[in-house]
C-alpha cells in the first residue's frame, strides 16, 4: 500500500513534510513503523475464531511471563468474589473469555512498546492513555449501538496507532531530512494520522474488520464497508476527550452530534457512561501497566 506517490530528490536534505508526502519514507520498509510483537498479533487473529478453544488461547500467552501474569491478575480478580485462587492460564482464559484475554494482551503490548521517549518523545504515555480510555468506550457505545463491543474494543485500542507510526517517523534520526518543526508535526498528526493508521494495520497483516473504523474514526461518512463502526471509534474518541483520557478535557455538547443521536445515546444514557467510564480507565491502566 502506498499512501503517497513516491518520488525522488536529488537536494541533500529535504524537509520532513516534503520527505513523508513524496512516500521515500516508506524505503524502510517494515523497519521503518512501530510493529505490534508477533505474540499479539497471533493472539488477535486466532480470538477472531468463536470456537478456539481456551487451552490453544493459554498456550499461547504462557509464552510471555509478564502477559501471563497480567492475564492471572484479571482472572483472579474476577473471581475474588468466589474466593478461588486460579493458577492456570488455561482456567484464566475459561473464566475471563478468550476475547478478554485478547484484549488485555493487545492493550498491554501496546503499552509496553510505545512509551519509549526516544522514540516517542513526549506523546507515547499520553496516547497509549487515550487509546486505552478509548477503548473501554468503544465497548459501551457499541453495546449502545447493536454492535460487536469485542471488535470495537480492539479499533478503539487502535484507532490513532497511525500517531504512533508518524511520530517515530519524526523522531528517527534519518540522513539528508531535516526535523520537522513542532507545529508542522502537529497538523500533520491530526491530518493524517487516520490513513497511517490504516498503513500500519495492513503491515501488521491485521483482520480487514478493522481497518474503516481506525482509518475514518473521524469522519465516519467515508468509511466504505463499516460506517457503524466507524461511528462508534468516533463517538467513543469523543468521549475520551470528554473525561480527559490521555488529553486535555474537552467540554462540548454530544447530545446534538448525529452519530449520538443515531446510536440513541440521550442525557441518561450519558449520565451512566459518565460513572461507568472513568473506574473502566482507572482499573485499565493499572492492568496494562
Amino acid at each position: 500500500m502506498s499512501l503517497y506517490a513516491a518520488s525522488s530528490t536529488s537536494s541533500p536534505t529535504i524537509p520532513w513534510l516534503q520527505w513523508m508526502r513524496s512516500g521515500e519514507w516508506q524505503r524502510g520498509g517494515r523497519a521503518s513503523i512501530p510493529m505490534l510483537p508477533a505474540l499479539a498479533q497471533e493472539i488477535m487473529e486466532i480470538a477472531l475464531d468463536p470456537d478456539v478453544p481456551a487451552n490453544r488461547i493459554a498456550m499461547v500467552v504462557s509464552k510471555d511471563p509478564v502477559l501471563a501474569g497480567r492475564v492471572l491478575q484479571v482472572a483472579n480478580s474476577a473471581a475474588s468474589a468466589a474466593q478461588n485462587e486460579i493458577t492456570s492460564i488455561q482456567e484464566s482464559v475459561v473464566r475471563i473469555g478468550v476475547t478478554s484475554v485478547r484484549n488485555i494482551v493487545t492493550a498491554a503490548c501496546l503499552s509496553s512498546m510505545m512509551t519509549d521517549r526516544r522514540v516517542y518523545g513526549d506523546h507515547g504515555r499520553d496516547l497509549v492513555d487515550h487509546s486505552i480510555g478509548t477503548a473501554y468506550l468503544a465497548r459501551l457505545v457499541a453495546d449502545q449501538a447493536g454492535e460487536n463491543s469485542d471488535e470495537a474494543f480492539v479499533y478503539g485500542l487502535m484507532h490513532d496507532v497511525g500517531k504512533f507510526v508518524i511520530l517515530k517517523l519524526a523522531n528517527s534520526r534519518t540522513d539528508g531530512v531535516a526535523p520537522p518543526p513542532p507545529e508542522e508535526l502537529a497538523r500533520f498528526l491530526a491530518s493524517e494520522h487516520g490513513q497511517f493508521g490504516g498503513y500500519f494495520l495492513r503491515q501488521s497483516e491485521l483482520s480487514d474488520i478493522f481497518y474503516d473504523p481506525v482509518v475514518w474514526h473521524h469522519e465516519p461518512e467515508q468509511a466504505g464497508d463499516r460506517p457503524v463502526s466507524a461511528a462508534v471509534a468516533y463517538v467513543a474518541n469523543r468521549l475520551a476527550h470528554r473525561y480527559g483520557f490521555g488529553c486535555s478535557k474537552v467540554e462540548e455538547e454530544l447530545l446534538e452530534d448525529p452519530y449520538f443521536i443515531q446510536f440513541r445515546i440521550d442525557g441518561k444514557v450519558l449520565d451512566r457512561i459518565d460513572q461507568r467510564a472513568p473506574g473502566l480507565f482507572e482499573v485499565a491502566r493499572k492492568i496494562v501497566g
